[in-house]
Order: structure tokens, then sequence, then C-alpha cells
């Protein structure tokens, strides 16, 4: 059954000193009178302590949902919202996080219009840094290509949604997962075939940066770490996948999780013989999926590759050169070793270039 309502913002909140009625009254106030619902989904928690830090939200467009798995990771409140979601969109918001004045509107009379599956949300840092993901193409009109646009760099699926979508695909967020439980829904939403559309400049969701500790931030054991992706890069709907659009993944999980999992964790952390293991699987598991994936890497994201795919070196070795990591300044971080392979789609080179020219013309 559809409700009166056009979306449903569903926030999952596990802790009683987070932002939450920040969280509520921005996503109230993103849509216009009468348009949006809230749904808290109360992970663990009671739902009387969380209406308390409500108290100065008007509640008649407010559900608060109690929900316990004893699981400490956010897949589980996140499909028990959207299994309850009875409006045509859905909306996530973490309970760090808000929305601008206008933005959900501003987004349902966009994917109104276009018939979108999703509208992904422009993003800033509550500091006002905007957030440049997915890496979009500098000359594109109309709906974003998943390749092309390299939507693949939007990890979690922030903005608009459309339920028909999600239920036509059956995706889910993976269970048990303290982290990465959004990469298979989320790309499997960008590269369903659906119509997916950015945000047009606007409002945009404010990533928080006042939380007293964001889990998205712990340093798990890499075994653990790397469950999500290690599903995904062996899951048959991405083995059946076009080459083109095999290869932009693999190219995202490897830049965006492999490698910056060992320069986060840098030469000091204390490495492990099963945390070096689980980088070399990953990394087969990404080569396996796209041979090609390391041309449109940069020097220095090379360096920090030989060092993950070779388990069997030396500890003071492996820590030495994440140390120096990089070893070759700031140059190497952008160009590619082979000067044709800088104009390929995935290299930091075209990035950053298009990076520069969008700054140049603010």
């Amino acid at each position: 059954m559809i409700s009166d309502y056009a979306v449903t913002v569903v926030i999952p909140v596990h802790q009683l000193n987070r932002p939450i009625a920040r969280a509520a009254g921005s996503a109230l106030a993103a849509g216009n009178p009468g348009q949006v619902k809230v749904l808290v989904v109360c992970h663990g928690i009671a739902a009387d302590d969380v209406r308390r830090l409500l108290s100065e939200i008007p509640l008649e467009h407010v559900e608060l949902l109690e929900f316990a798995d004893g699981i400490p990771s956010p897949a589980g409140p996140m499909n028990a919202g959207l299994k309850a979601v009875a409006t045509r969109y859905a909306s996530l918001l973490g309970s760090d996080d808000y929305l601008e004045a206008g933005a959900l509107s501003q987004w349902i009379a966009q994917a109104d219009a276009s018939g979108a599956d999703a509208v992904l949300a422009p993003l800033r840092t509550q500091g006002g840094t905007p957030i440049r993901s997915p890496r979009l193409r500098l000359l594109r009109r109309g709906p974003l290509h998943p390749v092309r646009d390299r939507i693949a760099y939007r990890t979690a699926p922030l903005g608009l949604m459309r339920m028909a979508a999600i239920e036509r695909l059956g995706i889910a967020f993976i269970g048990g997962l303290r982290t990465g439980e959004d990469i298979d829904f989320s790309l499997r939403l960008w590269f369903s075939g659906g119509r997916v559309e950015m945000g047009r400049p606007g409002s945009a969701y404010i990533v928080g940066e006042d939380a007293v500790e964001r889990v998205t931030g712990q340093m798990l054991p890499l075994t653990e770490e790397f469950r999500a992706l290690m599903d995904v890069v062996n899951a048959g709907w991405v083995q059946e996948l076009p080459g083109p659009a095999r290869h932009a993944i693999a190219v995202k999980i490897l830049r965006v999780h492999v490698l910056s999992a060992m320069y986060r964790r840098g030469g000091n952390f204390p490495w492990t013989a099963e945390d070096r293991a689980a980088l070399a699987a990953a990394v087969d598991a990404i080569k396996a999926v796209a041979p090609s994936v390391e041309r449109p890497l940069s020097v220095a994201e090379l360096e920090l590759l030989r060092l993950a795919e070779a388990p069997q070196s030396s500890l003071e070795s492996f820590t030495n050169g994440l140390t120096a990591w990089p070893s070759g300044g700031y140059r190497t971080q952008i160009l590619t070793p082979r000067l044709w392979d800088n104009l390929r789609r995935e290299s930091n080179f075209r990035y950053y270039g298009a990076e520069k020219i969008t700054s140049v013309r603010r």
C-alpha cells in the first residue's frame, strides 16, 4: 500500500549520543509539507528513549521502529527500515548526518519528471568541502552512465531511491558486516540498467563531522573489513557484467577499499600475517574479475599494489615500504608508468585534470 507521503527517510540509530534530532528535523525540512515521513530505526535501544530526544520534532510525521538483532552492523536496521517503507521513494540518512533544506523536494521533482530509479545526492562535509563522488564526466547530459561516469565510486546509496526498483532487483544490505554492507546494494542498483541521475546543483547531503565516534572510521582486521568486497568480486552478477563494467568495479574496489586500507594503517600499524594474507587474497580476486585492473593505476598506487601482493616478503620490507610511500612525491600519485595509460577513463590524471577544469570554471 502506498502512503500519502512521497518519501520515507530511514534513519538508523544505535546510540543515544547521536544528533538524531538534527537528522530527523533536517529530513522534514528537506521536503514540502506532507511530503516526508521519517522512520527512525532504534537499533538495540528503546524507542521511548529516542522519542525523548525528539521532543522538538513534529512527531506526527515520525515513526519509531525498535529493532534488535544483537549484531553491531548497520545492515540489519537499514533492511528493517526499507522493509517498512510504504512510499514510492526511500532515502537513507545517517544519524550523524543531515540534509539541507529543500533537498528531498528537489530530488523528488527530478525523479518524478525523469522516471529515475535513483537520484544521487550532492555531498558536502559539515565544514563545507564538496565530496567529489562519483567521478563524473565533465561533459555529460541526461542520466549517468555507470562506467563513463564512474558511479561505482559512490559506495553509499545516498540520495533518493525508487522503491519499485529496489523490490524489482531484490537487493538488500549484507547482514552481519561491520563495514561495507552497502557495496553490493549500491553496485547492483547502479549497474542494473535503470536510470540513475545526479542531483542537480542546490541542496546537499551533509556528512557530519561532530560525532563522538563514527563506526566507519574504526580499524578492523582486514579479513573482516574485506568480507564485503570479496563477496562482490566473487558474485555471479558481477561475473556476468560486460568487461568495461567489471573493470570499473574492480578499479574502484582495489583503489578505494584495498589500497586505501593500506595507507590508512601505514607502516607503524601492527601488521599481522593474517592481514597481509587478506591483502594478497583480495588482489588476486580483483585481478580475476578484471585482469587489466592495474593499467589506470598511478606509479604510487602500483607501489602499494606490489607490497600487497607479496605476503611472503619480510615484515620489515613491507612496513618500510609503507612508511616511505609514496617514494616519488606528488606526481607519482597522479601519473601512470606508461604515458598512454594516463588517458584511460579510470586514471588519476583524467580525474584530477577534470577537477582542475571544474575549479577554474567556478
